[in-house]
């Protein structure tokens, strides 16, 4: 047991390795396109939205950025592991090992990208003097959350796209939508009552708030909505795990 736990370790970190040393491979910023992309959609979305918002919302730039920067962690982690077992059919043809180590490894490595953008954008918040050490609980709750939420995700999703490659199709479609039903260039205070319990079944929405309150002192989720979503990521991510566990035994054939 320790011997297949310590090969599943060492598998899954050596693939996270991999992936980041690929990512940016003959490039000449490197990392800092971590930075560079959400720092450009910021100012671009910024500019626009900032035309539509009912409600002036305070370091609107850094309430911007700091959800960019979840999304696309989130958004980049979903869409490259969900193919990733297709995409990776000769290696599971050709050698027998864990297969799970595939999709979370591109989490892993998308995750290492995303803490060393929090770690550039922490001590910017600092600086302007919007960031408080009170609020790190907050911060690493919503870390957890999102890293859980899409981890459980992205093993639902590759596992599904080994049968029917059509989930690949609709995460790319559904990811559309649900970027504007996420309260990242906006608030939820904006959203209608009367609709407003759809944002909060969205998992992301408690997350992003939680980001946002932490980093930007923006309002957060209150405690009902966090264990909603909490038990809402769990669920997910135990199907994620089972799904992924079960279908496996599959992917020979089906790759």
């Amino acid at each position: 047991m320790h011997s297949e736990t310590q090969l599943f370790i060492d598998l899954l970190l050596g693939m996270t390795q991999k992936e980041l040393q690929a990512r940016y491979k003959r490039t000449v910023f490197g990392f800092l396109w971590v930075v560079i992309n959400p720092v450009l959609q910021m100012v671009v979305i910024g500019f626009i939205f900032r035309f539509f918002i009912k409600e002036p919302i305070i370091n609107y730039y850094f309430y911007l950025l700091i959800g960019l920067l979840m999304w696309n962690f989130f958004t980049l982690s979903l869409t490259k592991a969900t193919p990733s077992i297709v995409f990776e059919r000769s290696l599971i043809k050709k050698a027998r090992f864990p297969r799970m180590v595939i999709p979370l490894s591109i989490v892993l490595s998308n995750f290492v990208h995303f803490v060393l953008s929090l770690i550039l954008f922490i001590p910017l918040t600092m600086f302007v003097g919007i960031f408080s050490f009170t609020t790190l609980p907050a911060l690493l709750l919503a870390i957890a959350l999102l890293l859980l939420f899409t981890i459980g995700l992205s093993l639902l999703t590759s596992a599904l796209n080994v049968r029917f490659r059509d989930v690949n199709f609709f995460v790319q479609a559904l990811l559309i939508i649900w970027f504007y039903a996420t309260p990242i260039v906006y608030s939820i205070s904006v959203v209608p009552r009367d609709v407003i319990w759809l944002w909060r079944l969205n998992p992301l929405t408690a997350i992003v708030q939680l980001f946002q309150y932490a980093l930007v002192e923006a309002p957060g989720p209150g405690p009902a909505m966090i264990t909603l979503n909490t038990l809402e990521i769990m669920v997910i991510l135990g199907l994620g795990w089972y799904t992924f566990q079960k279908l496996s035994k599959e992917f020979d054939d089906w790759v």
